[in-house]
């Protein structure tokens, strides 16, 4: 943290190394099964402005860069690396009872994933896929009285699909299902607003509050159906077992 004049600079810098194994063969206690080695470098920056009329502003920047490689026989996703980036501001005004605070962001994600055969039988084909959008919002809070404060807000948000979302092709021996991902899933958009108050007293605290959200492309998994309409069922190798068949689909939802 970098203290200019009236201005301060946050950066930060973090590197993680995530190794999960998993491991599920009696006979060999000491192989994994699965082996997902992930690394991953994030940054930001933060550029905090003067307190300026009432007015309090931040800009600044979000990096991540993550690569995911398989180290074990039994393969879930594909080996994978992907890189975000983004960008905001974000203000604040504050005058009497009344503060009003809003920001806009933009994001953008690249994810590259490889091809991989498994068992001599090609089990991955490699894809690239950009997902890029605009979030946002704006809010205010009005302090009626000592005792009674009034709240609002309205939001623009959004995610892209994670790996497992997009390219899953395997049995995940932890929910006993066969998981099949898609790759032209969109990303979810939602906008969303909500309202409310709260009374403080000195012995009593009250708070009530509406909440609605419209998601775009919501992301979830389904069971796929057989032409008979019934449950479509594959053998794992590994176990035998008979699994279910899920694939990653999208649709509207609605919270509130």
């Amino acid at each position: 943290s970098f203290k200019m004049g009236n201005t301060r600079l946050d950066a930060t810098v973090g590197y993680q190394h995530n190794q999960r194994q998993e491991f599920g063969n009696p006979d060999d206690m000491d192989t994994p099964d699965a082996w997902f080695s992930l690394k991953t470098i994030t940054g930001s920056l933060r550029f905090h402005l003067p307190y300026h009329k009432n007015f309090k502003t931040t800009i600044g920047i979000n990096l991540m860069n993550q690569d995911n490689k398989n180290l074990a026989d039994e393969v879930i996703i594909p080996d994978y690396s992907f890189f975000d980036a983004g960008a905001f501001i974000y203000s604040q005004y504050s005058k009497d009872k009344l503060t009003i605070s809003g920001g806009l962001r933009i994001d953008n994600r690249h994810i590259k994933a490889a091809s991989m055969v498994v068992d001599g039988e090609p089990k991955f084909t490699a894809f690239e896929k950009n997902f890029s959008n605009v979030s946002g919002s704006i809010g205010l809070s009005y302090e009626a009285n000592k005792t009674l404060a009034l709240k609002a807000n309205v939001a623009k948000g959004f995610r892209a699909p994670n790996m497992a979302e997009l390219g899953s092709n395997g049995a995940h021996e932890g929910t006993s299902r066969f998981e099949i991902g898609d790759k032209d899933l969109k990303s979810e958009t939602s906008v969303q607003a909500d309202a409310g108050l709260e009374i403080n007293t000195e012995h009593i605290s009250f708070e009530a509050t509406v909440f609605y959200n419209h998601i775009s492309h919501f992301i979830f998994y389904s069971k796929l159906l057989n032409v008979l309409g019934e449950d479509s069922l594959i053998t794992d190798n590994e176990t035998g077992e008979s699994l279910n068949v899920f694939k990653f689909t999208q649709q509207s939802a609605n919270l509130y």
